[in-house]
């Protein structure tokens, strides 16, 4: 019975790992997408103006994104030791782990880093859209004045 359990864990956290790396894949491209975007439109700009403060969050937005999806989603289990893992009591191989204690090491380090900065950069999106939508409203208000 014990064999069988860890067998099933094992098959069901190779499902996983598949789907995450084939999201991860789709996160990457999108995000490639997003960053050739923003660049071509910096580059059409006259003499290269800097681009305005939203477009410059998505960016930095895109870059985090870009690299969480390569080094924890695609990279993920072959960044991780080799060896059994126990969980629940049951030993198991986890599927696809070609790593060692430095890569791991590494890729924990990306991973805070750019969750790190993705979070920072919604977070700078979200302040950026309330202060426009308040500052909306402010000139609203007294163009209603006038007009009333």
């Amino acid at each position: 019975k014990g064999m069988t359990m860890g067998l099933a864990i094992e098959k069901i956290y190779l499902a996983k790992v598949i789907a995450a790396k084939t999201s991860g894949s789709i996160s990457m491209i999108g995000s490639g997408f997003i960053i050739r975007d923003v660049m071509l439109r910096w580059q059409r700009r006259k003499e290269h103006q800097f681009l305005p403060i939203v477009h410059r969050i998505i960016l930095s937005m895109s870059i985090a994104d870009l690299f969480t999806s390569c080094f924890v989603h695609i990279l993920g289990t072959w960044m991780v030791p080799k060896g059994n893992v126990t969980m629940l009591d049951e030993s198991f191989l986890i599927p696809l782990a070609a790593g060692n204690e430095t890569t791991c090491n590494a890729q924990a380090f990306i991973w805070d880093l750019f969750t790190l900065a993705g979070c920072c950069s919604n977070a700078m999106l979200a302040v950026t859209c309330e202060i426009f939508v308040l500052t909306s409203i402010t000139i609203f208000s007294t163009l209603l004045k006038f007009v009333v």
